[in-house]
Order: C-alpha cells, then structure tokens, then sequence
C-alpha cells in the first residue's frame, strides 16, 4: 500500500542487533552525531513544520529532528534523545512544538527544540499525527483509530476517541473547533466541537460475501483543514477528495495527477494548495480549479515527498526520502544540501 512509514518487530530487533554497530562508527561520522553539527541526513523524514516564515522544524526515523532558523536554506540537527521513528511534529509558535512517534512516542520543546522532554502516552500504540490549535489544546491520531488530546500543552494525553482497529494517518484543525481525521480504508471523522464527539464521515472495511474479495474504501494519508466547512484529503492512486460542506459530502477531485500514492497536502495563507507524493508535486493557485506540475531540482526518480509545510507567506518546504529536503525558490523547488 506504499506505507514507507512501516516498520515491523523484525526490523526493531535488527535495529537494536546492529545499535552497537553504529555507535562504533559514530565517531567516523560526526556530522551527524549531535546537535547543532551540520552534515548530510540520511534518514527518511515524514514531517515538517513551519510556525513563522524563517523557524522550521522536520522530523523522521531513529528519532531525527532538524531545525531551520532561515526559512529553510539551511538546517541543523537536533538532540531528541530518542532513537525511535517520528512521523508527525507541530509547532504553535518559534518556542512550541511536539513530536510524536513508535512506541507511543510524545516529544515536547517550550525552547525551540534546544531540549525536548518526553510526555506520557495512554496507549503504547504507533503515534501517526499531532497537531495544536493552541499552546494548549492539541490532538493526536494513532493506529488501532485512536484519538488522544490535551487541555494543558501534553501534561496530561486521554483517550478521546476510538473505534474499529485500523490505522489513522493524519488530522487538521481549521480552528479550535473543527478538525478532521484520515487513515487506512477512506476512514473520515469530523469534529465540530473540539473532538466531544467525532462523527463518521466515510471509509469502511468488508468481505464480499458472493466473491470473498476485500471491499474498502481508499485509504489517505494526509488531510488539510481550509476553514470550518472546507477540507481536503490524499491517498493512494492518485487519489484526492475534498468537501465543501464541513464533510456532508465528499467529492472526487480531479487533479490530473499520475495514479501513484499522494503522501501529503499543505496550502499557504494566498490559499495556493500542494500535493506531495510518491515522485510527484503538484499545486494549484485557485483552489483547486487547476493544477500544475511543480519542477523539482533534482527531480525525483525515485523517491517520495511525504511532509510538507508552507513558510506562511514565503512559499513551501517539502521533505522525505534518505533526508531529501525540497524548498520552493520561486517557480521551481530546489533540493537542500546541509
């Protein structure tokens, strides 16, 4: 299902078996031992963050934060203390931001990242997405269709919400009211009350009982949230949906993009939509009346784009494989070399 964000038992007991290893190589590598050293990344980043045009922040596997203080020219690592993937980090303002990951993994920084304390998770699960609408009031999504959230910044997480034991991918909050989440098998819940209750607004899992073949709907990846009753949503095959009515109805969008799977969407305050994925960028200035293909430099062959952000009035940033870092420059998005 084009899932790159995976990672099974196995591959968490090579990890450890071979842990030795690499600290053994450490020292032949340091531009990428700690924080504050500049050096090529390696590791697949999932996620990106940007609260203000120049402080940025991405984030990946074996517990990889960088930080940007330019916009997105260049990035330095960051200490996280953690060797875990995170998929998901926000940030409220240049000082506030989280990450989350495996293991139930829930980082916080009230210092721009300069140290990261860990906050405790009520359940033990893949941690898939975090966002917060305020310093305060933020929302995590998990697999096994958990929703966590918090009144007081992480201090306390609960359980808000669950349902049938699937895999959501990603929410997005207009406001502090409004919100949506995605995931596996077209799964769609809505809020329109801070997450109180979370409504059902599409997906579903079966067997045919005349052929025995899977019925499902298509799974997403990402959702953005425009305002109270505009959103959107990417999956697999090229697949893109979008409502117009605070998820009354969901609609087919036609975006001219190849059926491959689409990781992730963000739009700036001009309301200039992007899509990222599997070595495909897309955009659209018009919300999505049309769209154009963006020109990558390099152009990717092989990779895939799996977080994006927009520097609020300044363009976007997008990240994903082996490290990649794209960062729009005009009509044309150029790979970062740090």
């Amino acid at each position: 299902m084009g899932r790159p964000l995976g990672k099974s038992a196995v591959y968490r007991q090579v990890r450890r078996a071979v842990l030795g290893a690499v600290i053994l190589c450490v020292s032949l590598v340091p531009a990428i031992a700690g924080a504050g050293q500049k050096g090529n990344l390696f590791d697949d980043l999932f996620s990106v963050s940007f609260p203000s045009e120049k402080e940025g922040w991405a984030c990946g596997r074996w517990g990889a934060v960088l930080h940007t203080g330019d916009g997105g020219k260049t990035w330095e690592r960051q200490r996280t203390e953690t060797d875990f993937t995170l998929s998901s980090i926000h940030f409220t303002d240049p000082r506030r931001g989280w990450a989350v990951g495996d293991m139930g993994t829930i980082l916080s920084t009230s210092d721009g990242g300069k140290t990261w304390v860990k906050q405790k998770s009520p359940v033990p699960f893949f941690l898939m997405g975090v966002y917060f609408a305020s310093p305060s009031k933020g929302w995590i999504v998990t697999e096994r269709t958990h929703i966590l959230s918090t009144n007081d910044g992480g201090k306390v997480w609960k359980v808000q919400f669950k349902d049938a034991d699937y895999t959501l991918k990603a929410l997005a909050f207009a406001d502090a009211d409004n919100g949506w989440a995605v995931g596996e098998y077209g799964y769609i819940y809505h809020t329109s009350n801070g997450g109180i209750t979370w409504e059902n607004q599409g997906g579903g899992f079966g067997i045919s009982p005349d052929t025995g073949e899977i019925e499902s709907g298509t799974s997403l990846f990402n959702v953005l949230a425009l305002d109270a009753k505009t959103a959107w949503a990417v999956g697999i095959d090229g697949y893109v949906t979008r409502t117009v009515d605070a998820g009354k109805s969901w609609q087919i969008a036609k975006t001219g993009a190849p059926k491959t799977q689409l990781y992730c969407i963000a739009a700036d305050r001009r309301k200039t939509i992007v899509i990222g994925g599997n070595g495909v960028v897309i955009d659209s200035g018009d919300t999505g009346k049309t769209w154009t293909s963006v020109s990558l430099a390099p152009p990717i062959t092989y990779g895939w784009i799996y977080g994006l952000a927009s520097r609020p009035d300044s363009g976007f940033v997008g990240v994903g494989l082996d490290g990649a870092i794209y960062r729009s420059e005009g009509s044309v998005w150029k790979r970062i070399t740090y």
